[in-house]
């Protein structure tokens, strides 16, 4: 039987971008466009966004009902009815997502670029314009927000007011715009733009828009104030670090739980599975289940479910948020089986698919770019991409060159107490191991064959050294890279980039420390002869793994080298070439996994081990905007994000899983500047992935500077972009050009 299907979704979902219908005696009925980013709080409407694939032109949708403060509950069960009917029709593959006023998803905030606004009233109101202004009103609008801004009406006095916002005086014929004096650019644009739209939409375009900022006169400020009815600017409070700004939302990850959701009884059951850390083989193809997040709940909708479980998932998620007894505006999604989004997979510590962004790692990771014509995929895409992850090293994607140019520079940082740490020049040989109880500095020059070249620094840190000598070393490593213009990159001990690999042309080494009192296990991973690693890990049989080669190396001389079975041959001769003479004098063991002496798990304490080599899943970049807030870090993600997203004025975040990218603007802070790695721990610290500082690559780069392995994670890229950046006074102009046209 067809789905049926209501005449204003006809043609719906068909070609990419934002459409709007409004709920209205119960029917849905489009939205003008001239109103999108504006709703009435006793309204309830349906978003959709159709996004196309710029590879496959494929289409994908999310669908939000928006549900306002007064709306009445018969018009939010009809905006959920009629979600479901328009997930219907295509197909029941969208995201759902429920979105309550001020609380909304990022994702949702970010498809209106000038920011929602909310309007008193709802549908009895009409489209009909109305002159609120008409008979003398007033009206005080707080912009909050950087990327993605939410304009609320506040009350009409400077109590509302502080210096760290910008503020929207509606007064009828005249849009006064009052700039904080602590605003940045972006802040001040984002209220511009706001004004502007307030204008169109609720003015005809006809109100004048000005804006009063500390190069404003004395009479302006006055007349903003006069018109205000309250205070001065002086009186205008300092600004508050309160949790709005759009902070980054983070879930409370201890309390990350997978529940099944089940109505085979005739009664809805909803049974806990487990806590994190989650695995993606807990889901079941037949089943549908809940994950709570902490700060908001998934609907997980297995292919195999029933037409009922599939259109019911919502009401599976209002009776969770009942039975929790959590407020009605948390955040619900629902997403089904092999279209699970990066922000529901990221609660995951095991995840396995195949897909476009996979595709392009392999490509990078194999040393071809985006535009090699010569690039042929590999039949198996999915297994080469996990070899390349299990043996290559971690941010295979970050390749600037083939590692074939020499070390310049290694700096060695040691310390006896973390009053004194001391820095020595290190003579690299080649053959130079990196001591687990230091970091060190390695400078080089890469060079790509598209021509691209520059300088690195990586400021690698070994698992054993102290926070002083961390500190340290990053701190000298900073301060080298903004001297030279070079790419910052700090790793450490057993996390190192595959590039890092490389530029040690298959010799590196790290042991834990320089005179080790026990017996040492080594873990030799290589893709060939130019990254391959012998790196100390943790001596248990834990520690073992079937798909690598380990070397056992005891205090009495003798080596034993294991053999997992899933380990290559190359990785077999790597590790004989480098342990047979590990001693001069010593006896090496060969070993195959399964056939151990007894004095080999004597020596590894025992036999307790798991030797399966589960993926974590690989997540497709997210941006964030960073902003230094009093004390504390606010970070906020730019969804579908354009080179255009990068403010010039702050730092900005690019997660691209093994390796987190800070970009810092031309007009980003001293105090950001120095503060990159304080930023990534905090979010690091907030974001639910089972990754912590030590396990990733912090890049630093620098505005004018991108090098490929970033510029090619953006849909498209102008190297001359940044000459045409709009500045706030071109658009101050702007709006005085407007305002003589009237």
């Amino acid at each position: 039987m067809e789905p049926v299907i209501n005449k204003a979704f006809v043609d719906a979902g068909q070609k990419p971008g934002v459409e709007i219908w409004r709920i209205e005696n119960f029917e849905p009925v489009a939205y003008p466009n001239v109103y999108y980013g504006k709703f009435y709080e006793g309204d309830s409407y349906i978003i959709l966004k159709t996004t196309e694939d710029p590879k496959s032109q494929k289409l994908s949708w999310d669908i939000h009902f928006w549900l306002g403060a007064e709306t009445t509950t018969d018009e939010a069960g009809a905006a959920a009815i009629y979600t479901v009917q328009l997930d219907d029709q295509l197909e029941g593959v969208p995201v759902q997502h429920r979105e309550v006023q001020d609380h909304e998803s990022q994702l949702f905030l970010s498809y209106f670029k000038n920011g929602v606004r909310y309007e008193k009233g709802g549908v009895a109101t009409g489209f009909e314009h109305v002159d609120v202004n008409a008979a003398g009103e007033k009206r005080l609008f707080q912009v909050k927000g950087k990327r993605n801004v939410r304009v609320r009406q506040v009350v009409l006095s400077i109590t509302s007011m502080n210096r760290g916002d910008c503020f929207i005086l509606d007064a009828g014929e005249e849009i006064l715009v009052y700039v904080g004096e602590n605003a940045k650019r972006l802040e001040r644009l984002k209220a511009i733009y706001a004004a502007n739209e307030i204008r169109d939409q609720d003015h005809h375009g006809r109100a004048k828009v000005n804006i009063i900022d500390t190069f404003s006169s004395d009479v302006a400020k006055e007349h903003f104030f006069s018109t205000l009815g309250s205070g001065s600017a002086d009186e205008v409070p300092d600004e508050t670090a309160d949790e709005e700004d759009g902070a980054f939302e983070a879930a409370d990850i201890q309390a990350v739980t997978l529940y099944k959701v089940s109505d085979a009884s005739g009664s809805l059951e909803i049974d806990k599975i487990s806590e994190k850390p989650l695995r993606q083989e807990m889901l079941n193809t037949d089943d549908s289940f809940i994950l709570d997040t902490g700060s908001g709940i998934y609907v997980w909708v297995g292919r195999g479910s029933t037409q009922r479980e599939r259109t019911s998932a919502m009401v599976f998620a209002d009776n969770f948020l009942d039975t929790k007894s959590y407020p009605k505006w948390t955040q619900v999604h629902r997403v089904v089986e092999d279209g699970e989004p990066t922000p529901f997979k990221q609660y995951f510590t095991t995840w396995h698919d195949q897909g476009i962004y996979h595709k392009h790692l392999v490509r990078t990771a194999l040393g071809y770019s985006t535009d090699d014509s010569d690039y042929e995929e590999p039949d198996d895409i999915d297994s080469v991409m996990q070899n390349l992850k299990k043996s290559g090293g971690r941010a295979i994607a970050f390749m600037p060159d083939n590692g074939e140019y020499d070390i310049e520079h290694i700096i060695k940082f040691s310390s006896e107490s973390d009053d004194d740490v001391v820095r020595t020049i290190v003579e690299f040989e080649g053959t130079t191991p990196l001591i687990g109880q230091y970091a060190y500095i390695i400078t080089y020059r890469y060079s790509a064959k598209s021509g691209e070249s520059g300088k690195l620094i990586y400021v690698w840190e070994g698992a054993k050294a102290t926070e002083a000598v961390k500190e340290r070393s990053f701190n000298d490593g900073l301060a080298m890279a903004q001297e030279e213009n070079a790419i910052l990159v700090r790793t450490g001990q057993s996390h190192e980039p595959r590039h890092f690999l490389k530029i040690f042309k298959g010799k590196l080494i790290t042991p834990f420390t320089e005179e080790p009192k026990s017996a040492q296990l080594f873990r030799v991973r290589g893709t060939d002869a130019s990254d391959v690693h012998a790196s100390e890990v943790e001596c248990g049989a834990s520690s073992l793994n079937s798909g690598d080669v380990f070397a056992l190396v005891t205090l009495d001389h003798k080596v034993y080298i294991w053999i997992g079975k899933g380990a290559s041959d190359f990785e077999k001769t790597s590790a004989n070439e480098r342990f047979t003479h590990y001693w001069p004098h010593g006896k090496v063991v060969i070993i195959e996994e399964g056939s151990e002496p007894s004095e080999f798990w004597e020596e590894l304490h025992g036999y307790d081990r798991d030797a399966s080599n589960l993926g974590a899943p690989l997540l497709e970049p997210r941006l964030f905007h960073c902003q230094l807030v009093a004390w504390r870090t606010k970070v906020e993600e730019v969804r579908d994000f354009q080179q255009s997203d990068l403010d010039v004025d702050d730092v900005m975040l690019l997660d691209a899983g093994d390796e987190i990218y800070l970009w810092v603007g031309s007009g980003a802070s001293v105090e950001e500047n120095a503060k990159i790695l304080q930023m990534t721990k905090k979010y690091i610290k907030q974001e639910p992935t089972d990754r912590t500082v030590d396990t990733v690559s912090v890049i630093r780069i620098t505005q004018g500077n991108e090098p490929r392995v970033f510029t090619r994670m953006f849909p498209t890229w102008d190297k001359d972009y940044w000459k045409t950046v709009v500045s706030y006074d071109e658009v101050k102009e702007q709006v005085k050009k407007n305002n003589a046209r009237l």
